[in-house]
This record gives C-alpha cells, sequence and structure tokens, in this order.
C-alpha cells in the first residue's frame, strides 16, 4: 500500500491510495477478523504513510465493577464520611 500527497490537489483531497490487490489480499487474511482499519499517518519528514490499527478498547467498567473489593476497618477509617 502506498499513501502519497499531490501538493497540486485541491485542499480536500488529503492522499492517493495504491494498493497492490494480490499481497493486501494475502496480508488481510492473515489478520484476525472481518473488518481491517487503516489509519493513514504523516510522518515527521512529512511524507504519508499507511498502517493497520490494531487499537482495541479497553475492558469495559462494567466488568472492572463485578470484581468484588474486600474492605476492612483500616480502609474505613480514611474515609471522611
Amino acid at each position: 500500500m502506498v499513501v502519497k500527497r499531490n501538493d497540486s490537489a485541491p485542499e480536500y483531497v488529503t492522499c492517493n491510495v495504491s494498493i497492490n490487490w494480490d499481497e493486501f489480499e494475502v496480508f488481510c487474511k492473515q489478520q484476525p477478523g472481518k473488518w481491517k482499519n487503516i489509519v493513514i499517518k504523516r510522518a515527521k519528514s512529512g511524507k504519508y504513510y499507511a498502517e493497520l490499527d490494531t487499537w482495541k478498547p479497553p475492558e469495559k467498567l462494567a466488568d472492572v465493577a463485578r470484581t468484588p473489593v474486600q474492605a476492612t476497618a483500616e480502609d474505613d477509617s480514611e474515609i471522611p464520611f
């Protein structure tokens, strides 16, 4: 996958992406899940590049809240009410 910015393109055109479909198809099949998220980034050099987005959301707070917490008398002494 090649990402290029054409400086003479209108401002609303961010970049052009070229994909070698044979290589990209093999790459996608190696990644888990049906959807593949690709992030277009700009390097410090100013050039654009594409990267697989592997971000996953943190555990849900509901799952954390289900974990029982044991309180002791010492813990209660620090509560101001």
